[in-house]
């Protein structure tokens, strides 16, 4: 058996609230399709992140007091896994924290 694979190096990355399109709160260990935990928007960019997925984002789902402590629990959490370009994400106290930024 032989086993090819990419490990990509660690790198360091900073973003601000503004750069968030939304965030995701669920259970670890699952899809993050929504069946398992919800997603919260900015208020700034719910309008392109309505865009991305498309479907309209609406006001029951932004919440920027929920996006800004998941942005804290990140910066006290120190290394995130990077999903992909724009996706981070974290498993905290038994949960899945992953942050969306704009594309």
């Amino acid at each position: 058996m032989k086993i090819n694979t990419i490990i990509e190096s660690q790198k360091e990355i900073s973003f601000t609230p503004e750069d968030v399109s939304c965030v995701y709160v669920g259970k670890p260990n699952c899809c993050m399709c929504g069946c398992s935990g919800d997603y919260f928007y900015t208020s700034k960019n719910a309008a392109k992140a309505g865009q991305d997925r498309g479907y309209e984002v609406t006001e029951d789902e932004i919440n920027d007091a929920k996006v800004n402590t998941v942005l804290e629990l990140f910066e006290q959490s120190g290394r995130i896994e990077n999903i992909y370009d724009y996706i981070f994400t974290k498993i905290i106290g038994g949960k899945r924290y992953t942050i969306y930024l704009i594309k």
